[in-house]
């Protein structure tokens, strides 16, 4: 972690500089998109080649921006039926049920203890997808979290879900801005506001995890070299200073990453596209080999 924030900074540094050409939405994309790249190279256990200014970050945060504002339509159909099956309860219930809960006091503890256990359970274990493709079946990587990557489907309405939790958080933290700070102490909506920034910053991160580039061009040639009988190859990412290839030899079940110096990588020949799970790594239906 002192390594991304030393880089983070070192990129955030390289990009002040060269402010002017750019708007601060366009910093802020710079940076979602330098998280989201980040954290995907770490997942693909791939060593981070990241040039200090790149279009490929504005590109991925504008891609992001784009797939959280496609999961509001999600959201809103999610909140419909919520308020569709709240009509079932009797409306005596329901008004005592919200007098209860909109006190402030409660309001913000509930908020926090929403906040930590949607940070602890949901949104952090994106940290635990690493080295994807050399150990696709790592014991500490959550089951249920490998069957959203392979069925795919589902990532949107987890990702809607994921965006929700900063959403309730800075909604209560708006219902209590002014409340009675003898009611509800400054220190819980520090708390709160601490935790929402938590959760804002982690959106980004798990969307470079769970969603970015989740398929890979398969190559019939890996620099000037042609593939083997029995290989499969495909190109997983192209760096500043180098070009990665994944290999799989299909006879004997071996993976490896190759990194060719980018002048010895000239040629690219793509000849399909691939899904990391299950196809790339070889990894079944059931999530596993």
């Amino acid at each position: 972690m002192p390594d991304l924030l030393q880089d983070l900074g070192e990129h955030v540094k390289g990009f002040a500089d060269s402010w002017t050409k750019y708007s601060i939405g366009s910093f802020l994309l710079y940076v979602v998109g330098y998280l989201a790249l980040r954290f995907h190279l770490t997942a693909l256990g791939i060593a981070t080649d990241l040039a200090v200014l790149d279009e490929r970050y504005l590109f991925t945060g504008a891609r992001f921006l784009v797939y959280l504002v496609a999961s509001i339509p999600i959201i809103l159909l999610i909140g419909i039926a919520l308020w569709a099956l709240s009509r079932l309860v009797a409306l005596r219930a329901r008004i005592t049920l919200s007098e209860w809960i909109m006190h402030p006091r409660r309001l913000v503890g509930f908020g926090i203890v929403f906040a930590v256990i949607t940070i602890q359970f949901a949104m952090r274990q994106c940290f635990l997808v690493n080295n994807l493709l050399l150990t696709p079946d790592d014991p500490s990587r959550p089951s249920w979290l490998t069957y959203l990557m392979i069925h795919a489907q589902f990532m949107p309405l987890y990702f809607s879900a994921l965006v929700v939790a900063p959403a309730v958080s800075c909604a209560i933290l708006v219902a209590v801005r002014d409340a009675d700070p003898r009611a509800v102490p400054p220190y819980a909506k520090g708390l709160l506001a601490f935790l929402a920034a938590v959760q804002v910053l982690l959106l980004p991160v798990n969307y470079g995890v769970l969603i970015v580039d989740k398929t890979l061009p398969r190559v019939a040639v890996v620099g000037d070299k042609p593939i083997e009988s029995g290989e499969l190859a495909w190109l997983v990412w192209e760096g500043k200073d180098g070009v990665t290839f994944l290999i799989r030899d299909t006879e004997r079940s071996r993976r490896s990453l190759v990194t060719l110096p980018r002048d010895e990588a000239k040629r690219t020949e793509i000849v399909g596209f691939d899904p990391i799970l299950p196809t790339v790594v070889g990894m079944g239906e059931g999530g596993e080999r």
